[in-house]
């Protein structure tokens, strides 16, 4: 029996106050009232679908407010069985799958038999493999009171069951209603305005005027007491109904798997490789490094625009150089630091220490490692070679056309040039020393915005390359960003529409008192045995097409795998916070009122 007193129902207005309502064991009570009246709302808190209401509930002799969460889930599935107004059942499922799951909420094993008899009771003559959205609205009812009557329970509730049913149904319905009452010694309540059912039922109650009359009421009260609760019995039926709802969305499933591997490929593919291609740019740059950069501006070079220079973080010295020209058409130009031809030298010729004087390719095929004479105003001074430069070296001319040049240290560049009656101060070329190789990409970047005029004299591919760099980056950044959005935005939508549709088939798991924290477990194992096949066919087309790119290795498959492994996982989580969400959204409540 069913003691519900002190009933205080709100939304924007005062509904019930201080009503009370009895349900008394084998009797079919109705609760009665005009739509908006509030009679489903206090049906649903009566079954603890939610809890919208005030109320002193005493169900079975137990306080309510005394028992926990669990013992309130436990009451859902083993004592109590809701039929909706609508009807919904677990379209994932055939006819008979839909029996066999009602049943396994309560029961360790399934009764055929009884499945049989109560098919037979309500003349349901269905195949067993029926589709459960090709029956009519009075088959998909008696199938709710078969499935209700699986789980054994000695209440059943029911909001508005003639709603949706003919003339000729509702009248099969009473004859359904009696069936419950004296065979199956069910207590039944119904939320309803059918007049058809205030004449069946043993009692009638009345939301009217903010009250709930007693319309109608039986003289016999616990004709039958309520059944007793069954042995603790542990539901293990969630995988079975993922299962499934896996097999009736295949195709959305299947969908979501292809689109799901072409983006762990997609995006696992061009994030390294365009990690790959800058990597190679930056060692391409990384080359050029040195302690001097060679710079030319398009106007003389002042004394406050060389102490400003001078003054920049990690330069060490800035010096002002003129070509000098022999009378022999020799180009003699000066260096400062000489790790500026690391990477050009082809041979050493005479030094090991890397400080010298330094030819380029046209000087040495013509001298071979001989002696030079130089003569700078009519005076021979004769240089001896300690380097070739490669052929390939980007000789730093200082505008001239000649194709011998000679490269000397800055000192022995200026005792040649005493001979000069001219000074390399009035000159719009200079030598920068700068404290540290490792600052030169840096110090050429601050310099080229500090001064729009200014260029560099040597190594002009540098400024390529730094362009090609720069402008890699940002293309990176983009279609990163780009890829990024598109796998969010998409995931969000599939994961939307499939949560959508899966969300009512758990809230009749909730009224079944399943637990929500049971249902997440089992949705995540659900989602993560969806990743298993696009990470291993994503892996493997990955490698096939860094095979072909002769880009493959055993660093590069491991780092394939690990980053394809986290980008998996972040969509993972982003399905779990999809689901989450949705799940504040979407809640119990608010798809109760859409049924």
């Amino acid at each position: 029996m069913l003691e519900i007193k002190n009933i205080s129902l709100s939304f924007d207005k005062e509904l019930i106050k201080n009503g009370q309502l009895y349900i008394y064991d084998n009797q079919i009570t109705v609760l009665s009232g005009p739509s908006g009246s509030g009679k489903s709302s206090l049906l649903y808190d009566i079954a603890f679908l939610s809890h919208q209401s005030q109320m002193n509930y005493i169900f079975d002799g137990k306080d309510v407010q005394t028992l926990s969460k669990d013992e309130i889930r436990d009451i859902q599935r083993n004592k109590i069985a809701f039929v909706f107004q609508n009807i919904p059942l677990f379209n994932s499922m055939t006819l008979m799958e839909n029996i066999r799951f009602y049943a396994s909420l309560t029961q360790e094993t399934f009764s055929e038999e009884k499945a049989r008899q109560y098919l037979t009771d309500l003349e349901l003559f269905l195949d067993d493999h029926t589709d459960i959205e090709h029956l009519s609205g009075g088959e998909r009812q008696r199938l709710a009171i078969i499935c209700a009557l699986m789980k054994d329970t000695p209440y059943i509730f029911m909001d508005e069951p003639t709603a949706y049913l003919d003339e000729d149904n509702r009248e099969e319905f009473i004859k359904i209603l009696d069936l419950l009452k004296n065979r199956y010694h069910k207590t039944i309540l119904i939320a309803s305005h059918d007049s058809l059912l205030f004449e069946a039922c043993d009692n009638l109650y009345e939301v009217k005027d903010k009250q709930i009359q007693c319309i109608k009421s039986s003289d016999l009260v616990n004709a039958h007491p309520s059944l007793q609760h069954k042995d603790k019995y542990v539901f293990k039926g969630l995988p079975y109904f993922y299962k499934c709802e896996f097999r009736k969305n295949q195709w959305k499933h299947k969908t979501f798997q292809l689109f799901l591997t072409f983006i762990l490929f997609i995006s696992t593919f061009c994030g390294m490789y365009l990690q790959y291609y800058q990597k190679q740019l930056d060692k391409n740059v990384e080359e050029y490094r040195s302690s001097q950069l060679v710079i030319r501006m398009d106007k003389k070079i002042s004394g406050p625009v060389l102490r400003e220079m001078e003054g920049l973080p990690n330069i060490k010295a800035v010096k002002r150089i003129t070509p000098l020209i022999s009378d022999n058409q020799y180009l003699i130009c000066p260096y400062l630091e000489n790790d500026f031809f690391t990477r050009g030298i082809k041979q050493s010729l005479k030094n090991e220490n890397h400080a010298g004087v330094y030819i380029n390719y046209e000087t040495y095929r013509d001298t071979k490692d001989k002696a030079i004479d130089v003569i700078v105003e009519g005076k021979n001074i004769t240089l001896q070679p300690d380097y070739q430069l490669d052929k390939a070296f980007a000789d730093y001319k200082l505008k001239s056309n000649l194709a011998r040049v000679i490269y000397l240290p800055y000192e022995d560049y200026l005792k040649l040039y005493n001979y000069k009656d001219n000074s390399p101060i009035q000159s719009s070329y200079a030598l920068i020393s700068l404290d540290d190789a490792n600052d030169y990409l840096e110090t050429l970047e601050v310099l080229i915005d500090k001064y729009e005029d200014i260029s560099l004299e040597n190594q002009i591919e540098i400024t390529t390359l730094l362009n090609i760099k720069n402008t890699t980056e940002q293309f990176t950044n983009s279609i990163m960003i780009f890829i990024c959005a598109i796998v969010v935005l998409s995931i969000i939508l599939l994961k939307i529409i499939d949560y959508y549709h899966l969300r009512f088939s758990q809230v009749l798991l909730e009224v079944n008192g399943i637990s929500n924290k049971d249902m997440r477990k089992q949705y995540i194992i659900k989602e993560l045995s969806q990743y298993g096949i696009p990470i291993i066919i994503a892996y493997i087309a990955l490698l096939i097409s860094y095979g072909i790119l002769k880009m493959l290795n055993i660093q590069m498959m491991m780092y394939l795998f690990m980053v394809l492994i986290s980008c998996a996982f972040v969509i993972f989580i982003l399905s779990i916070i999809i689901y989450m969400i949705m799940n504040k959204f979407l809640s119990t409540t608010k798809i109760l009122k859409m049924l």
